[in-house]
């Protein structure tokens, strides 16, 4: 039985190589040597591990089940093993090193600025890489694009890919310009024909949500009509210029709509149907040590969390309306 210290580094490469250039020759070229080499290393890898990991065809190779599992591995492996490379580096010339976190919209528009000034001012060495995230995928944070996030809960059928520390629970608000015809309206029913704009794509919504679009706006409904518009905008800021100069509607966190509705013209629309809890959460790949200048960020954020509810600042006292800590000792 294959060992993990019988895997070398160099035949993981290999894997990622030929999985992301399809060819054998491609991934040679684009890692620099030869194809003879990577054709050897990829042989010792599946003897290694007693399993077929490719299947070579004419017009080049694809991965078997096998393949595709250790892929996984094998970039959370080479991610952590260049982040540790990274640090070591950083600490045998003193160079500056950095974080890559990715942050949900209501957090980088509220607590994350006197976040990253303390977090700065301890740990001036830490350069940081922001990321604005949507959704609950976390494509980038498990591939090693992302050291941490602070955002949405992983949904159950990837959760176990990452360590979760759930911070805060709140709902959700359907917002739209102010004087929208549709303003007053109290049913999701009655917004049926309305055009949308939203962060991410039908299935990643929760009920009542996830029930209210794809009866009326997936495209594959029992229906020969084309439904309303439905947009998705992967920027937070887009959506909300869009929103207040047109008449499509979306969802946002409640406590982003208070930290954003005295910049933009827009408002809640007071539907009686219950909005699902969601949780914002500190997340990692599964396995990543919590120390560091991961640690070191997290500890800056929850400081910022604690000034903000003891000196019950006004952006503090707007948001902790709509939120509610998980862990009160934060």
């Amino acid at each position: 039985m294959a060992e993990f210290g019988d895997l070398k580094p160099y035949q993981l490469h290999y894997l990622i190589g030929v999985a992301e250039q399809g060819s054998v020759r491609q991934a040679a070229q684009s890692l620099g040597i030869s194809v003879a080499a990577v054709s050897k290393g990829l042989r010792e890898l599946e003897d290694t591990v007693g399993l077929a990991l490719l299947l070579r065809q004419a017009r080049g190779v694809t991965l078997t089940e096998a393949g595709r599992l250790l892929l996984a591995h094998a970039r959370m492996i080479t991610a952590e093993m260049d982040a540790a490379l990274r640090e070591l580096g950083s600490l045998r010339a003193q160079r500056i090193t950095t974080l890559s976190v990715g942050i949900t919209p209501w957090i980088a528009q509220t607590l994350l600025p006197t976040t990253i000034t303390r977090f700065s001012a301890q740990h001036p060495e830490v350069r940081l890489v922001l990321h604005e995230t949507l959704g609950r995928t976390y494509a980038a944070l498990r591939d090693g694009e992302l050291d941490m996030a602070i955002g949405l809960a992983p949904p159950p059928e990837v959760a176990s890919e990452f360590q979760v520390r759930p911070l805060f629970s709140y709902s959700q608000a359907v917002i739209c310009r102010v004087g929208h015809p549709l303003a007053n309206v109290h049913s999701l029913n009655d917004l049926r024909e309305a055009g949308w704009t939203v962060s991410h794509a039908i299935d990643q919504f929760d009920p009542p949500f996830h029930e209210f679009f794809q009866q009326n706006y997936s495209l594959t409904r029992d229906s020969r009509a084309l439904p309303p518009p439905l947009h998705i905008t992967r920027s937070t800021i887009v959506g909300l210029h869009v929103v207040e100069n047109s008449d499509l509607l979306s969802v946002v966190p409640w406590p982003f709509l208070e930290a954003m509705r005295t910049r933009y013209k827009i408002t809640a629309i007071p539907l009686r149907e219950i909005t699902p809890e969601r949780q914002t959460s500190f997340i990692v790949r599964r396995n990543t040590p919590c120390n560091g200048a991961i640690s070191q960020f997290l500890e800056a954020f929850l400081a910022t969390v604690r000034d903000a509810a003891n000196t019950q600042d006004e952006l503090w006292l707007r948001l902790s309306r709509t939120i509610d800590l998980i862990h009160p000792e934060i």
